[in-house]
């Protein structure tokens, strides 16, 4: 059988290398030119997720077997709740940057849950109030603290390409430093409780279905922002489609500008008798 922290190493190896911690989506946020629009429709996905996660440690709090893990669980809640953040919590923190990309977190509540964020709460919801104690905490332990950091770490880039201040993406740089904390603490945690067989399978289990959740959500949030960038797609946040200097505009990516985007393809329209919008992204595209 394997000691406690043996297994939370290993465990901690195969969560890093999880499909959902090393999504497609991910990569295209760190690599590929972004708009602050698209990070919008990014924000306004993924901040249901951030205010529901106070309420996982709060029922785990609840169910928690012994003082000590109360004390570990605790003392994330606390940053949580705005320790080390100037007093602000994590969802104002997160509500700055969806106003920052042009969206209105005003707007943003439990009635207005986008599809891919109603799914992956509902599954935690389940996992820390019908699962064991062990399964909750490795949802919220393995399954998001541990995988937190490698996730942001590739989101960080893109949203500073996008030309997003220090203070507008202050939530995920706090993250990228907190979570590591936090995983640690979580961890003290899981080597008190995790001492058998089936304490650690409970734990893995949990960890586990927390992590094929949020591979559906990267997959739900993908679709989302390939469906607001599609060309002239009628989306349902605006009765008109897009008009081609919307376009420009989506795709005029950092290092070039508006002025530069509309020489580029006008020139190119003069020797084209049938000009077309893919000529124009391409256009666009050429300048970057």
């Amino acid at each position: 059988m394997k000691t406690p922290r043996e297994f939370l190493s290993d465990l901690r190896d195969e969560i890093e290398a999880h499909p959902a911690v090393n999504h497609l989506f991910l990569n295209r946020l760190a690599t590929s030119p972004m708009s602050r629009q698209d990070y919008r429709v990014f924000a306004e996905n993924h901040y249901p997720l951030v205010c529901a996660f106070t309420t996982y440690m709060e029922l785990l709090l609840l169910r928690a077997p012994d003082s000590e893990a109360r004390l570990w669980l605790s003392r994330v809640l606390v940053d949580e709740y705005g320790e080390g953040s100037e007093g602000k919590d994590h969802p104002t923190l997160y509500a700055s940057f969806v106003d920052a990309c042009g969206g209105d977190s005003g707007r943003l509540g439990p009635e207005r849950l986008p599809s891919p964020a109603h799914a992956f709460i509902q599954a935690h919801q389940r996992l820390v109030r019908r699962g064991t104690f062990l399964e909750g905490l490795g949802a919220v332990g393995p399954g998001h603290e541990w995988a937190i950091p490698k996730m942001f770490d590739a989101i960080v880039p893109g949203l500073r390409r996008a030309g997003l201040s220090d203070d507008q993406i202050g939530y995920f740089t706090l993250h990228l430093e907190q979570d590591e904390d936090h995983g640690a603490w979580l961890e003290e945690a899981l080597v008190r409780t995790a001492g058998t067989p089936e304490a650690q399978a409970q734990v893995r289990r949990g960890a586990l279905t927390s992590l094929e959740a949020r591979m559906r959500f990267w997959d739900g949030v993908q679709a989302a922002v390939i469906r607001y960038r599609q060309p002239r797609a009628t989306r349902a946040d605006g009765p008109s489609p897009r008009t081609l200097l919307h376009e420009v505009a989506l795709t005029s990516w950092d290092g070039m500008t508006m002025g530069r985007a509309l020489e580029t393809w006008r020139a190119r329209r003069a020797t084209d008798a049938r000009p077309t919008l893919d000529g124009m992204l391409l256009a666009c595209r050429s300048l970057t």
